[in-house]
């Protein structure tokens, strides 16, 4: 200290413009750092939400599009999925969001299609698809607005989760949808059916792909497998019970049921991805 104050005053001036700096310098970046981990928690919880909008807005779309084919045991499940959806956008008011205008589509959408009276099958799978094709728009959109890998090499997957994964998801939602309208009916069309070989495809296709680039990184080789498994039975199922005869047999709560458990196991891919940035957010703070 007293060496401090026999320096010259020029010299006292330059030490304490310089440990000003610093100690500004340190206190925008520690701003900036707040800033940046807000928006990933934001983030973080609007992809958390999308999540589970998408799982019940495709379960809806499936169930309704069984009940309007003729199917009136499935008409409790809707209501009860319906009901699920109605929860998780009364949360959407309370969302920190840089994407205002894209929740408040989805909320308008969601209160045009939820009422089934009145709908025909096609026209109600075809209005779930454009709010569904929206949810995950918006998904890939907050997912890349900000680095959530935060550069992490093993977080490098997290690109395949967000486009191959949830892509993957919709595809096989759309199968389940218009399958389970054909069980109800115990009838198919050749356009219907050279829909569901298109569906068949790209639901093979997208989730081979999926598969190889996740057995790199993924943090669960166990739930990959698990995965992996589902969806092949799924595709299985598709192919003996609804391509191979144009009267199918199968109930539409098995085939739904089917569907739903390879679409439980890919969302439960994105689960994980949620769980692994979660961690690496809070160790990082």
């Amino acid at each position: 200290m007293n060496a401090l104050l026999n320096l010259p005053l020029g010299e006292l001036t330059a030490t304490g413009l310089a440990a000003a700096a610093v100690i500004l310098f340190y206190a925008l970046y520690r701003s900036m750092k707040r800033v940046k981990q807000r928006r990933i928690d934001d983030n973080l919880e609007q992809l958390k939400l999308l999540r589970l909008l998408l799982a019940d807005l495709q379960r809806h779309r499936g169930l309704s599009t069984g009940l309007l084919s003729g199917d009136q045991s499935l008409r409790a499940d809707v209501a009860s999925v319906r009901a699920r959806v109605d929860q998780s956008i009364a949360r959407v008011q309370s969302l920190r969001t840089n994407y205002p205008q894209e929740w408040k589509n989805l909320v308008t959408q969601w209160n045009a299609l939820r009422n089934d009276t009145g709908r025909d099958p096609e026209s109600n799978m075809l209005d779930h698809h454009r709010l569904i094709r929206d949810t995950i728009f918006l998904i890939e959109d907050i997912a890349a607005e900000v680095d959530l890998s935060a550069g992490r090499e093993e977080l490098s997957y997290l690109i395949c989760i967000w486009h191959e994964v949830v892509q993957t998801a919709e595809w096989s939602g759309q199968a389940r949808a218009l399958g389970t309208g054909i069980a109800a009916a115990q009838n198919s069309s050749a356009a219907q059916r050279v829909r569901l070989r298109f569906l068949h495809q790209k639901i093979e296709q997208l989730s081979q792909t999926a598969f190889t680039t996740l057995q790199q990184h993924f943090s669960s080789r166990e739930r990959l497998a698990q995965c992996r498994s589902a969806v092949e039975n799924f595709l299985q199922c598709i192919n003996r019970e609804l391509l191979s005869q144009e009267k199918p047999k199968i109930e539409a709560k098995h085939y739904f049921d089917q569907a739903t458990n390879a679409i439980n196991e890919l969302l439960a891919l994105v689960d994980t991805a949620l769980n692994d940035l979660q961690q690496v957010h809070q160790n990082s703070r």
